[in-house]
């Protein structure tokens, strides 16, 4: 079992109880990719959420706008808890990558009815989004 400690440091479970914590734990599970692998393609069913913790991920738009993620704690796949879930970006390994994973409908399910922990993850989701948006903006 994943312990509790591996989230404390998830930009999306930031300000979460050590109790809450322990109900998301319960969905992670990790994952080993070696470089080259696709986590997921743009415009695909967003059925995964991705969980940095080692190694580094490129993100990669259709119109050839790319960026790496290499910092441990960062999400993949935020488009799994937005409808209609389906991936803005390709996300594929650029070096071998140690990740927490998320595919249960039922964690979605928890951050739709648990309004508490919901809100706490979603009001983390847009921070990073609109962080991750102004980036992009300030570079291009």
């Amino acid at each position: 079992m994943i312990k509790i400690e591996r989230l404390r440091n998830v930009e999306i479970f930031r300000g979460l109880t050590d109790e809450e914590l322990k109900v998301v734990v319960q969905f992670c599970q990790e994952e080993m990719a070696p470089e080259g692998v696709t986590l997921c393609e743009e415009g695909g069913r967003a059925s995964k959420l991705f969980i940095l913790e080692q190694g580094a991920v490129s993100i990669r738009f259709k119109k050839g706008i790319n960026f790496a993620i290499q910092t441990s704690g960062k999400i993949l796949g935020w488009s799994f808890l937005i409808p209609p879930n389906r991936y803005t970006a390709s996300a594929v390994t650029i070096l071998p990558s140690k990740l927490l994973v998320i595919n249960s409908p039922d964690f979605y399910e928890l951050v739709h009815k648990d309004s508490k922990i919901g809100l706490k993850i979603m009001d983390n989701l847009a921070q990073v989004v609109a962080s991750r948006m102004k980036a992009f903006v300030d570079y291009y």
